[in-house]
C-alpha cells in the first residue's frame, strides 16, 4: 500500500483514477470482505478483527482499577514477586504458581478479618487457639501498645515483670532491697498485713486518724531513748516524751484504777488535802523526826506529837 497524494493542480481525470485504484488495490473489494466481520468501514473491521484475534490468539489483562493491556500472540507477560512477601513460578505446562515463602515479611501493615492454619486464629482484635495456649518460641513479644491478659505465666516456678519477680506467693525485686508502692495500699476488711520491719522517708509513720492496736506489747527502740510522745492540743515544737531510764531488771509501773493527774519528782503544790486520808502522816512519812511528848504528873505519855527535824 503506497501513500496516494492528489496535488492541486491535478485534474478531475486523475483525482478519478487514483480514487479508483485505491478501492481496488488499497481498501480491496467490500464484497470479498469476511462475513464474519459486520462494519462496513475500515476503522470498524479493524477493531472487529483485534477482538476476534485476542479471543483466538490472546487475552487481556485488567486490574481492579479497570485499566487493561492485550497480551497477543508474541507477547510476554511478567509476573514479579517480592523477596519474603510473595513468589511467584512459572512451570510446564502453561502454569503460573503465586504463592507465599514460609517466612513473610510485611513492611506495612496487615489488616485481616480473620486467617486460620491449625489450632490458631488471627482475628481481628484478637488471636485464639483451640489448644488453649499460644507458643511463640524462644521470640520475644514485642509492642509499642499495651499487653492486656488475665494472667501470665511461665513454664517455670518464678516469673518476672520487668524488675518485679513473683514466686509463689513471694513478691520481691530483682535489683533492690525494697519494692516501692507509687499509691495508696489498701488491704479488705478482715485481711492482715504482716511485716517485720515498718520505715518511713520521714522521721515518723503516720497512721492518721486511725488506731494502733496491738495484741501483744509495744516496743521502742533500743539503740535510741526511745518513747511515747504526746503532741498534745496544740501542734507545736513542743512535745511531752514518756521513756524508761535503762533498766537493769525487768520493771512494771502501774497505773491505779482511778483517773487523776500523774505526780512526779516536778510537781509543785500538786498534792492536795483530798489527797491524803486522815492521820496519814506520821513519823514514817517525815525524813527526820522531832518528837514533843506531852506526859502526866507520873510521867505516862499522854500524846506524842511529830514534827520535821531542822
Amino acid at each position: 500500500m503506497a501513500v496516494k497524494n492528489i496535488a492541486i493542480t491535478d485534474t478531475l481525470e486523475t483525482f478519478r483514477t487514483t480514487f479508483n485504484d485505491m478501492a481496488a488495490n488499497d481498501f480491496g473489494d467490500i464484497a470479498l470482505l469476511s462475513g464474519s466481520i459486520s462494519s462496513t468501514n475500515l476503522v470498524g473491521a479493524m477493531n472487529e478483527t483485534i477482538s476476534i484475534a485476542t479471543s483466538t490468539a490472546g487475552w487481556t489483562v485488567k486490574d481492579s482499577a479497570n485499566a487493561q493491556q492485550i497480551v497477543g500472540g508474541g507477547d510476554t507477560l511478567t509476573v514479579l514477586g517480592t523477596t519474603n512477601e510473595i513468589e511467584a513460578v512459572v512451570s510446564a505446562t502453561d502454569t503460573l504458581t503465586i504463592g507465599l515463602p514460609s517466612a513473610v515479611s510485611i513492611t506495612t501493615s496487615l489488616t485481616v478479618p480473620t486467617v486460620s492454619t491449625g489450632n490458631m486464629s488471627l482475628t481481628n482484635g484478637s488471636i485464639t487457639d483451640s489448644s488453649g495456649s499460644i507458643s511463640f518460641g524462644n521470640e520475644n513479644l514485642t509492642t509499642t501498645g499495651t499487653i492486656t491478659g488475665n494472667s501470665f505465666s511461665s513454664s517455670g516456678t518464678t516469673h518476672a515483670l520487668g524488675t518485679i519477680a513473683i514466686s509463689g506467693n513471694t513478691i520481691s525485686s530483682s535489683n533492690a532491697a525494697a519494692i516501692t508502692v507509687n499509691d495508696n495500699l489498701i488491704l479488705s476488711a478482715g485481711k492482715t498485713l504482716t511485716a517485720d520491719n515498718i520505715t518511713s522517708s520521714l522521721d515518723y509513720v503516720n497512721f492518721g486518724s486511725k488506731d494502733v492496736a496491738t495484741d501483744g506489747h509495744f516496743y521502742t527502740a533500743s539503740t535510741n531513748v526511745g518513747g511515747v510522745v504526746f503532741e498534745g492540743s496544740t501542734a507545736d515544737n513542743f512535745e511531752t516524751q514518756v521513756f524508761a531510764i535503762d533498766p537493769t531488771a525487768d520493771r512494771e509501773i502501774g497505773f491505779p484504777n482511778e483517773s487523776g493527774t500523774v505526780i512526779t519528782t516536778g510537781s509543785i503544790d500538786a498534792v492536795t488535802e483530798s489527797m491524803m486520808a486522815n492521820d496519814s502522816i506520821g513519823q514514817n512519812e517525815l525524813k527526820t523526826v522531832v518528837t514533843l511528848q506531852i506526859l502526866n504528873s507520873s510521867g505516862t505519855a499522854l500524846k506524842t506529837l511529830f514534827g520535821a527535824g531542822a
